[in-house]
């Protein structure tokens, strides 16, 4: 059958975007706003304007109900996608978490959301609450942060090329850690030459993709830490 095509004309460079898992909504980054629209019309919803400075990052958890976004100002803030759409057009609603001091936000499984920051820290947090559970701080800064499915780790894209794995279930619990490359060569990835700005895990938490600024794709074997497969990409 034929598809109806739908144009969306933003009003600026977009910065991020992404899709809501029911395949209803699509959010976007244009300078500091935040855009929402509605995949069947192309209707315009929302313009969220409480960042101060350019977005970054978009997420929405896996059941839809929450999205996560992250800029340049040092902010992560949660947003209830019910609250933004059943708010008047003339309020801008509130966003129900604001974690500062990070720049960079990633919905997680569940009720939790990892952020990375240029601190050199990565955090987890408890959407629900907005409480901090776990803070680590490493060497390098922090450009990309992702979970796997099951929330066994935690894989950290460092500034130096390094992928880092962080184990969440470790014994003692302890929500400050540090994460001393030298005594942790086993929990590593390396292999990129330049920043790693994206990460992603298969479903059955065996593989990890990466993108770097060295203008290469790896492809992981997590068990191992061997780089199985590198595709150039130029730009």
């Amino acid at each position: 059958q034929d598809q109806l095509q739908q144009k969306i004309i933003c009003p600026g460079p977009v910065t991020c975007l992404t899709a809501s898992p029911n395949g209803l909504y699509i959010l976007a980054g244009v300078a500091e706003s935040i855009y929402l629209w509605e995949v069947s019309n192309g209707n315009l919803l929302a313009i969220l304007n409480r960042h101060y400075q350019d977005l970054t990052c978009l997420c929405f958890t896996d059941d839809s109900s929450h999205f996560l976004s992250g800029a340049k100002d040092c902010l992560a803030l949660v947003w209830n996608l019910y609250s933004v759409l059943q708010a008047e057009p003339s309020q801008i609603p509130d966003p129900r978490h604001v974690w500062s001091r990070h720049n960079c936000g990633f919905g997680g499984p569940l009720a939790r959301a990892a952020t990375a920051s240029l601190d050199q820290t990565a955090k987890l947090w408890e959407i629900s609450s907005g409480e901090l559970l776990l803070s680590v701080l490493f060497d390098v800064g922090i450009m990309a942060v992702t979970l796997d499915l099951s929330e066994y780790h935690m894989f950290c894209g460092g500034m130096d090329g390094s992928i880092f794995q962080v184990d969440l279930c470790a014994w003692p619990v302890q929500r400050d850690r540090n994460f001393q490359t030298e005594r942790e060569n086993g929990k590593v990835f390396k292999g990129h030459r330049n920043q790693v700005t994206c990460l992603s895990v298969s479903t059955d938490g065996s593989l990890l993709l990466s993108g770097s600024h060295d203008e290469t794709v790896r492809l992981w074997d997590i068990q191992s830490k061997q780089c199985l497969k590198t595709m150039n990409h130029k730009g």
